[in-house]
């Protein structure tokens, strides 16, 4: 039992792994909503709907 919580613990390869995948996840969908912003933004600026 104690090697399966070695295993388990997030130091250990299965919670490292799954701390990257969270890790990743996050900074994707930070660029996402990066990217909707800016799309955003040029939209509003095209229409010229931006507040001055």
């Amino acid at each position: 039992m104690e090697n399966l919580w070695m295993v388990l613990f997030w130091t250990g390869p299965i919670g490292v792994g799954i701390f990257l995948i969270c890790l990743g996840t996050m900074i994707w969908l930070l660029a996402k909503a990066d990217a909707i912003s800016k799309q955003t933004k040029a939209m509003t600026r095209e229409k010229g709907l931006d507040k001055k």
